[in-house]
């Protein structure tokens, strides 16, 4: 659903274990809501109980934490 949807295909390449999972998928969408923008990202794979799932959503909060810095003072706080 071009330009309100970006779908990236990926598999974790670091540690074996979360390689042997297969690829995820991580969907990005965009919608205008209120004069602002709602984000929305969805991560997901077609395995039940995926480390790699649990592993990489333990990110996403500082991701978008440092995105809205960027956005709001153009600069990002790194931890």
């Amino acid at each position: 659903d071009r330009p309100r949807r970006i779908v990236l295909k990926w598999r974790h390449e670091l540690r074996p274990e979360l390689t042997a999972e297969g690829y995820a998928r991580c969907s990005i969408e965009l919608e205008p809501q209120d004069g602002a923008v709602k984000l929305t990202i969805s991560h997901t794979i077609e395995r039940t109980d995926s480390k790699l799932i649990e592993a990489v959503s333990g990110g996403w909060p500082r991701i978008l934490s440092n995105l809205k810095s960027l956005l709001e003072t153009d600069q990002i706080i790194l931890s």
